[in-house]
């Protein structure tokens, strides 16, 4: 399969953006939060709207924490949500994870919450994170690895809808299984005193389930449905019963959804 080209696989729709303003470093950085203190200078690659980059900041303060993201629209919903915290020692802009618009050594930390995965070459990356570091500095990462993820009750179309959602994947450069990389990928770019974590993020209430019933219908019929249509991995009306198969999931009041989270925290 041709990589067309690197992208965000989940896209930017006002639904999903939505999604990523729900996130909180208590829950989804917790494996992170021990390390953090106050006067630590802190980046946070990959930041989305922010939500979790000002709850970092909170928590280092009077120290920094700088927020980078290829998305303008992402860095826009940031300084609105700054403006709306009264945060100030936060500092948002957009870049690449590739290229970073820092000096050598000047974090104490670097975080990358969901971030790896989707990209095609993610060594260069954690390069780059090894660059920005101080000696002695930490990088944390939390990625997603679908073999450890339970959606259930599990149904043909909806295991058919997930082999679509991994084509999506790597035709854009991702890997929804990247999350059992860290630690091999930490060792080549010469990290020290590795660990590894894993966790999950679950989805069992009604609210929750639909959240995720909508988030993935969109991925796959609107945000990604021309794509799959051009590549011939789907008919329309197979498509459609992929869909569907996540109403049905949605529905049964027995369905729950538990992502699996691989978390590496590491040295340089």
């Amino acid at each position: 399969m041709t990589t067309k080209i690197e992208q965000y696989s989940g896209g930017y729709s006002p639904q999903i953006i939505d999604q990523f303003k729900q996130r909180t470093f208590v829950k989804q950085g917790a494996f992170l939060k021990p390390y953090l203190t106050p006067n630590l200078t802190v980046l946070d690659c990959g930041c989305g709207p922010g939500s979790m980059t000002l709850d970092i900041a909170e928590l280092v303060s009077p120290g920094s924490v700088f927020g980078i993201d290829s998305s303008p629209i992402q860095i826009e919903q940031a300084l609105r949500l700054q403006n709306e915290r009264a945060i100030t020692n936060a500092h948002f802009t957009t870049g690449s994870a590739y290229s970073l618009p820092y000096a050598d050594e000047q974090f104490d930390v670097v975080f990358a919450h969901a971030v790896l995965y989707h990209l095609l070459t993610p060594e260069k990356a954690l390069a780059e994170f090894l660059r920005v570091l101080k000696p002695g500095g930490l990088v944390a990462l939390r990625d997603a690895c679908h073999s450890g993820d339970m959606m259930m009750p599990q149904t043909d179309y909806l295991t058919a809808a997930w082999t679509t959602i991994e084509k999506v994947f790597r035709y854009q450069g991702g890997n929804i299984y990247f999350g059992s990389e860290h630690k091999r990928l930490l060792l080549e770019q010469g990290f020290k005193n590795i660990t590894i974590t894993c966790t999950y993020d679950t989805f069992a209430t009604d609210a929750d389930k639909h959240s995720i019933r909508d988030y993935w219908q969109q991925f796959l019929n609107k945000d990604h449905r021309e794509l799959i249509l051009d590549q011939h991995w789907l008919t329309p009306t197979e498509l459609i019963k992929q869909c569907e198969a996540l109403d049905h999931w949605c529905d049964n009041p027995a369905s729950f959804f538990a992502r699996a989270r691989c978390e590496a925290i590491a040295r340089k």
